[in-house]
Formats: C-alpha cells, sequence, structure tokens
C-alpha cells in the first residue's frame, strides 16, 4: 500500500497534470479571451439596454444644452474678434462654426456609435492576431516524457508542474477579472459621451474631450493587450518543451519547470499592468 501511492502520485504529477497543465494552460487562457472580441452590446445585453437608456434620456438633452452654452459662448467671443478687427459678422464668417455645430449634434444623438466603432477596431486585431496564433506554432512532448529520471525527480517535476498548473489557474482567473473590470469601465463611460463631446468646439475645453476618447481607446487598447500577452506563452515555452522533447536530463528538466513557474507568475504580473502599459502607449 505504501508504495502504491507514490507511485500514483507521481503518475498524477509528472503525467497528468504536466502533461495536460504545465505545458497546456494558453488554451484555458485563449477560452478565457473569448469575451475581448465581444462587442458592449453582445457581453451584456441588459446592463447595455441600461445604459444606452440613461445615455440617451438623460445625458444626451444635458449634451445638447452644453452645446447651446458652448455656441453661444464661441460666438461671443468671435463677434468681439470681429467688432475688435473692425469688420462686420457675416454669413461666411459664421457659416463654418454653425456646420460644425450642427455635425456635433448629430454626433452627441450616436455617440455609442463613436465607442462601438473604437472597440471594434480592437477586436478585428485580437482576431488577426487569434488567426497568426491558430495557425503556427509546433507540437512538443512535455515533461511527461522524462525517463530515468526516477521517483524523486519525478517528484520534484510533479511538483513545479502542481505549482504551475496553480499559478494558470488563478492567471485565468486574472483574465475574465480584468476582462470584467474592463467591460464594467467601458459601461460608465458610456453616458458621459454625449457630455464630452461638444467640448471639441471649444479651445478652453477640447482637452476633456481629447481626454475622454483617449480613454476609451485605453480599454480597447488593454483588450489587445491581454491577448498578446497570452499569445507570447508558448513561444517562450517554446524552447522548454523543445528540450525535454530531445530527452533533457533532470537538472535541464527542472531548470525548464522552474523557468515555467517564473514565466506564469511574470504572465499575471503583465496582465495586471497592461491597463498601464495601454495608457503608457497612448502617452498618457
Amino acid at each position: 500500500m505504501n508504495n502504491t501511492l507514490p507511485s500514483a502520485f507521481v503518475f498524477l504529477a509528472s503525467e497528468k497534470i504536466s502533461s495536460d497543465s504545465l505545458f497546456e494552460g494558453f488554451n484555458v487562457d485563449l477560452e478565457s479571451t473569448a469575451n475581448l472580441v465581444k462587442s458592449l452590446a453582445d457581453y451584456n445585453p441588459t446592463v447595455w439596454s441600461y445604459m444606452s437608456a440613461v445615455t440617451k434620456g438623460v445625458m444626451q438633452p444635458l449634451g445638447v444644452a452644453i452645446l447651446a452654452v458652448v455656441l453661444v459662448l464661441e460666438f461671443s467671443k468671435m463677434a468681439k474678434k470681429i467688432a475688435n478687427s473692425g469688420g462686420a459678422m457675416t454669413f461666411e464668417a459664421i457659416a463654418p462654426m454653425i456646420v460644425s455645430y450642427i455635425m456635433v449634434a448629430v454626433v452627441i444623438t450616436n455617440t455609442t456609435v463613436i465607442v462601438e466603432a473604437i472597440l471594434a477596431v480592437a477586436s478585428h486585431i485580437i482576431e488577426g492576431v487569434a488567426g497568426v496564433v491558430s495557425n503556427g506554432g509546433t507540437t512538443y512532448e512535455t515533461i511527461s516524457g522524462l525517463k530515468g529520471s526516477g521517483i524523486i525527480g519525478k517528484l520534484i517535476v510533479g511538483f513545479f508542474a502542481i505549482l504551475i498548473w496553480l499559478v494558470r489557474l488563478v492567471s485565468v482567473m486574472v483574465v475574465n477579472l480584468l476582462i470584467t473590470i474592463r467591460f464594467i469601465q467601458l459601461y460608465l463611460m458610456i453616458p458621459f459621451a454625449p457630455l464630452t463631446i461638444p467640448t471639441f468646439l471649444s479651445d478652453d475645453w477640447r482637452s476633456v474631450g481629447i481626454g475622454y476618447l483617449k480613454n476609451i481607446m485605453v480599454y480597447a487598447l488593454q483588450g489587445v493587450l491581454i491577448f498578446l500577452i497570452i499569445s507570447l506563452v508558448p513561444l517562450f515555452e517554446s524552447a522548454g518543451k523543445l528540450a525535454l522533447s530531445n530527452g533533457a536530463g533532470v537538472m535541464e528538466t527542472l531548470a525548464t519547470a522552474f523557468g515555467g513557474l517564473v514565466q506564469a507568475i511574470l504572465l499575471i504580473i503583465a496582465l495586471v499592468g497592461s491597463q498601464r502599459t495601454a495608457r503608457s502607449i497612448l502617452g498618457m
């Protein structure tokens, strides 16, 4: 009985967990990123309907009011400028401004389209990267092919395999959490679009509108970065799997397993910092 338990543990650790999870956690992570390509309406239709109703029923009228205030202020500024220069207020002078305000008024009633368009670009990039990942790569044997290392060696390797498997589970939870937080932030940003768009027509307040669009772009880019970070994992692990398939010794196997553990931990750190990286890319 004493011999049966260690044998079963070695089989579980070195054959099952290492073979299925040590180097294959990438598939699980990919599945957890499936929501990244979903639109706001598809991710949670109930929340989307609620936020759309708030946007149209409450925020759009306020946006139109803000637009009217900005229009009055800009007309006053233009009239003062023309008066100081000794000119006259003509239709040719105010026509470009009127056209701009009409365009902004149309945009205010369709602000969700702008946000969805930005996210659609990010989804297209993710789908393109996913196509590259699915069409490339090589299959290697994992540590289940380790032979002649003895029970102690397999126990140690199995221990690392279990640790990596657990860290991978945590990484999947982190991915799901980050994606959920990302969508919550996007949903909360939607209603404020009608309030920020009119600021583009004011030199003094234009930075508010630019900042709003930049934040939307940050959340969109964060989705791309999350997928890219996860897609890098098998590329870093390919060398290790190739070494194992060529019959690496115990020390080489342990070094590869330890490296896999470190990479799994670094994966979580990179995922948590994905939004900060996105802000750095956009100069925020």
